[in-house]
C-alpha cells in the first residue's frame, strides 16, 4: 500500500510539473483573461451608449451640474446660526449636527410629541381640545413646578421661544438654501439626517399657525406658512430624491394650516391673494425631473465609488453600519468594470425613461407611462439575472422608486386645488356665496385657473345645495368618478390614490 501511494504521489509530481499541466495552467489563465477583457468590452459598449444616447437628448451626468449655487447669507435663511451644523463625536465616528436647530425643537425632551394636525386631505381638521391639553403636558414637562399660562399660544411660544425671532428675520430673508457640503464624494456619502430635520422645523411652524389662527391671529398664521414655503424651497434644490420628498412633506403639513383658514374662513382677501401668489410657483412635476436627473448623476457617481472600492473604504466613507449590510462583501469580489458598466447603464437608462413621465412644461401626468415602466421592472426582477452581479445595483435600486411619480403628482394637484381654493373663497368674501362655475374666477381672483394635470381638463367644480363646493382632479386612474373619494381596504382612513378621484375635501 506505501509503495501505491508513493508511486501515486510521484505520477502526480510528474504531472503537475509537466508541460501538458503547464498548458493547461496558460490555458485557463487565458480563458479567464479573455473573459474579463469581453465582459469589460461589452459592459463599456452598453455604458458608451447609454450615454450618448442620453447626452445627446440633452441629459448630463455630472452630478456637480446639480448642486444648487450659492447664495448672499444676508438673503438665505438657512444661513441663520440656528442651521449651523457643528461636530459631534459618538462611538462610531464624528457627525456635523445641526446642535442649536434640535435644541430649538425640544429634541433633548423626549416626551414631547406634538399633537396631531388632523388629516386636512380627508376634510379632518385637528381637534383643538386634544391639541390644548397636548401642548400643556408639553409646557409641564419644560417647565416642572410652573404653572401654565391659560393662552395656549403662549405656552406654545414658551415651549419653542426661538420662533418670535425665527419668523422676524425670515421676512427679511427671501431665499432658502441649505449649505450642506454637495461636493462630497460619492454622494451616497451625504449625511441626509440635517434634510429631514426640516420636517419637524415645518410641522413646529404649522402648529404655531393653527393656534395662531384660532387666537385670531391670521397674520401671524401667514408668516408660518410663507416660512414654511421658504423651507420647501430648500428642500426641492436639494440634488437627490429625498429632497424632493421632504419638500412634498413639507407642502402636505403646511396645507394643513392653510387649510384650516379655509375651512375656518380665518383669511380675509389681501391674504388669500399672497398665498395664491406663493403656491403658484411650486412646480412638482419640475422638481420630480429634477430629482430624477440628480439620482441618475448620483447614482453613476456612487458606483464609479463602488467600482473602485473595498468594503474597507466603503466603511471609511460611508461608516460601519452601512459596510456591516450583506450586500458589501460583494466589493472585496474583483468582478470585471464591465460588470458595474452594465449596472450604471441598466440604472440611467431606467431612470432617464422616468423622465417621460411627466411634461412640466405642458403640466401634465402620464400614469401609462409610469405603469409600462413598472411592468418592465418587474419582468427585470423576475429574470434568473436580476440579482447577478452585473444587475444587482439596478435590481436594488430600482424597487423604491414605485410611486415615486404619483407622489409629486399627488403634490402639485393638491397645490393646483389650493390655489383655486383661495381664489373660491376670495369670490365667497366678496359675493357672500361660492360662483356657480369656475370661470367666474379668471381673471378677477386669479390670474389663470390651472387645468387638471391627469388629463389635461379643467378641474372638475360643483356648487352643491347646501352652498359648499365639489372640487376634484380625476386622478391617477384619469377617469371621471364622480368626486368619489376611495379608501384604501386594510387601512380604511388612508385614501387609495390609485382609485378614485382626488378631491379638495369639505370639512368635517
Amino acid at each position: 500500500m506505501k509503495r501505491f501511494f508513493t508511486r501515486a504521489c510521484a505520477k502526480l509530481g510528474r504531472f503537475f510539473w509537466s508541460w501538458g499541466f503547464l498548458k493547461f495552467v496558460l490555458c485557463v489563465i487565458a480563458l479567464i483573461i479573455l473573459f474579463y477583457v469581453e465582459e469589460d468590452w461589452r459592459g463599456a459598449r452598453a455604458w458608451a451608449a447609454t450615454k450618448a444616447e442620453w447626452e445627446a437628448r440633452g441629459e448630463s451626468f455630472d452630478y456637480n451640474k446639480f448642486i444648487p449655487p450659492p447664495v448672499p447669507d444676508e438673503q438665505n435663511l438657512a444661513a441663520l446660526p440656528i442651521f449651523k451644523r457643528e461636530p459631534v463625536k459618538y462611538d462610531n465616528g464624528t457627525f456635523l449636527e445641526a446642535v442649536a436647530l434640535e435644541k430649538a425643537m425640544r429634541s433633548d425632551f423626549s416626551s414631547i410629541d406634538l399633537p396631531r394636525l388632523g388629516n386636512w386631505q380627508s376634510g379632518e381638521l385637528p381637534d383643538m381640545a386634544k391639541f390644548r391639553n397636548v401642548i400643556a403636558t408639553n409646557y409641564a414637562t419644560v417647565f416642572k413646578g410652573t404653572k401654565p399660562p391659560e393662552d395656549t399660544l403662549v405656552q406654545f411660544n414658551a415651549i419653542y421661544p426661538f420662533l418670535t425671532d425665527f419668523l422676524a428675520v425670515s421676512t427679511t430673508r427671501p431665499l432658502c438654501r441649505f449649505n450642506m457640503d454637495y461636493t462630497i464624494f460619492p454622494p451616497a456619502s451625504r449625511e441626509f439626517g440635517f434634510l429631514t430635520q426640516q420636517i419637524k422645523l415645518s410641522q413646529i411652524l404649522s402648529h404655531h399657525a393653527i393656534l395662531a389662527l384660532h387666537h385670531h391671529q391670521s397674520d401671524l398664521a401667514l408668516e408660518d406658512i410663507k416660512t414654511n414655503f421658504k423651507l420647501l424651497s430648500g428642500a426641492t434644490s436639494d440634488p437627490s430624491l429625498i429632497g424632493g420628498l421632504v419638500a412634498i412633506g413639507i407642502m402636505a403639513i403646511n396645507g394643513a394650516a392653510l387649510y384650516d383658514g379655509l375651512a375656518q374662513h380665518s383669511w380675509n382677501d389681501v391674504q388669500l391673494a399672497e398665498l395664491e401668489q406663493m403656491l403658484k410657483p411650486i412646480n412638482f412635476l419640475a422638481d420630480y425631473q429634477l430629482s430624477m436627473r440628480s439620482e441618475v448623476a448620483g447614482s453613476t457617481a456612487n458606483l464609479d465609488f463602488f467600482q473602485h472600492a473595498y468594503r474597507s473604504d466603503v466603511k471609511k466613507v460611508l461608516g460601519a453600519s452601512f459596510s456591516d449590510m450583506p450586500w458589501t462583501e460583494l466589493l472585496d469580489v474583483p468582478w470585471p468594470s464591465g460588470w458595474w458598466d452594465k449596472n450604471k447603464s441598466h440604472m440611467a437608462g431606467f431612470l432617464c425613461h422616468e423622465l417621460a413621465t411627466v411634461d412640466p412644461q405642458a403640466r401634465l401626468v402620464f400614469p401609462k407611462v409610469d405603469l409600462d415602466l413598472k411592468h418592465q421592472v418587474e419582468q427585470a426582477r423576475a429574470k434568473w439575472d436580476a440579482y447577478a452581479p452585473w444587475n444587482i445595483w439596478f435590481t436594488l435600486s430600482a424597487a423604491p422608486l414605485d410611486n415615486i411619480t404619483q407622489k409629486y403628482a399627488e403634490a402639485q394637484v393638491w397645490v393646483d386645488e389650493a390655489r383655486i381654493a383661495c381664489a373660491l373663497e376670495r369670490y365667497r368674501l366678496a359675493h357672500g356665496v361660492y360662483p356657480g362655475s369656475l370661470d367666474a374666477l379668471a381673471p378677477a381672483y386669479i390670474a389663470e385657473l390651472p387645468h387638471d394635470i391627469m388629463n389635461g381638463q379643467p378641474y372638475h367644480y360643483q356648487l352643491r345645495p347646501d352652498g359648499t363646493f365639489l372640487l376634484y382632479s380625476v386622478g391617477w386612474n384619469q377617469t371621471d368618478d364622480g368626486g368619489i373619494v376611495v379608501y384604501r381596504k386594510d387601512i380604511p382612513t388612508v385614501i387609495d390614490y390609485n382609485e378614485g378621484d382626488w378631491v379638495w375635501p369639505t370639512p368635517r
